[in-house]
């Protein structure tokens, strides 16, 4: 399996594009980079393995640290059988005002084959005041392939009283297993619109995440299982939402074959803690060892 590769158009003085393409192998229960590539400024560090040979932590760096009119990334990565990699960036994105009218965004697109297992933990994206912005993930699983990856959007930056007031953001995440959908959330938001404000929508906050995880994680009879996880996961919405009631709130769902958190308010650092929080309950139960948090999250 590979990582389907487009071309990308040549950049000029208006505009700035930037690709990652890599392919992970498992050998004798190492996992490597194999076939890697790179166009501009989006590299990554050398792997790091915190966790013994089987599982590869990588960090993903874009020096220039943010993207203005007419700048794009785009990130391709591909798991062979049995390769786990744990990938991340060691600062917010940020998605700046655009004065230019040319199209600004990330896209990313990732394979997992069967056996792999890829966990995407990006840090938030800072979506500013008239930014023009388009964020896209697409995941493909075959057979038994675990993808758990998380999304957070900040639109503007809320304590430093800097709204999102106008421009527009188009986001969407795709998942497909074995070729057909298992996940499609798809978003497209104008500044200052009734979705902003709306009850139905994000009730005037201004902080957004979804974790996503395809597995069976919660069991059907909560009551049933309230010493287990699905009991301690419904638990811990519980204290969330009280403790937090005027600034955030979690929502846990498990529909067939898909778990899904949804995490809406203003403090983006309280929403990735309660996203670190939930995947170190989730993941020993999923890869039968602890979480692993990267050391770029405390620095």
């Amino acid at each position: 399996m590979t990582a389907a590769v487009q071309p990308l158009p040549t950049s000029d003085s208006k505009r700035w594009f930037a690709r990652f393409c890599g392919n992970f192998v498992s050998v004798d229960d190492h996992t490597r980079m194999g076939q890697t590539s790179h166009y501009g400024p989006l590299r990554v560090q050398r792997p790091f393995y915190p966790e013994g040979l089987g599982c590869l932590h990588l960090y993903l760096l874009h020096p220039p640290g943010g993207l203005v009119g007419g700048d794009c990334l785009s990130i391709d990565v591909s798991l062979e059988p049995r390769a786990q990699v744990l990938m991340t960036t060691p600062s917010a994105g940020k998605i700046y005002r655009n004065i230019s009218g040319l199209k600004q965004g990330q896209h990313v697109n990732l394979k997992v084959a069967d056996g792999a297992v890829m966990e995407y933990l990006p840090q938030e994206n800072i979506v500013f005041d008239g930014a023009e912005a388009e964020l896209s993930t697409r995941v493909d699983i075959e057979g038994n392939g675990l993808y758990i990856g998380w999304e957070l959007t900040c639109l503007g930056r809320f304590e430093s009283q800097e709204l999102f007031e106008t421009g527009q953001l188009q986001q969407s995440l795709v998942i497909t297993h074995n070729g057909r959908p298992l996940f499609n959330d798809r978003l497209c938001l104008e500044a200052s619109g009734d979705l902003q404000t709306s009850r139905a929508g994000f009730q005037g906050r201004h902080v957004f995440g979804t974790f996503v995880i395809n597995a069976d994680i919660l069991t059907a009879d909560a009551e049933a299982d309230a010493s287990g996880l699905t009991g301690q996961l419904l638990e811990f919405q519980a204290q969330f939402n009280e403790r937090f009631a005027d600034l955030q709130s979690v929502a846990i769902t498990q529909k067939p074959g898909v778990f899904i958190v949804r995490v809406l308010g203003n403090k983006a650092e309280y929403m990735r803690q309660c996203f670190e929080d939930i995947w170190s309950m989730v993941r020993p139960k999923l890869l039968g060892r602890s979480a692993c948090a990267p050391r770029i999250w405390r620095t």
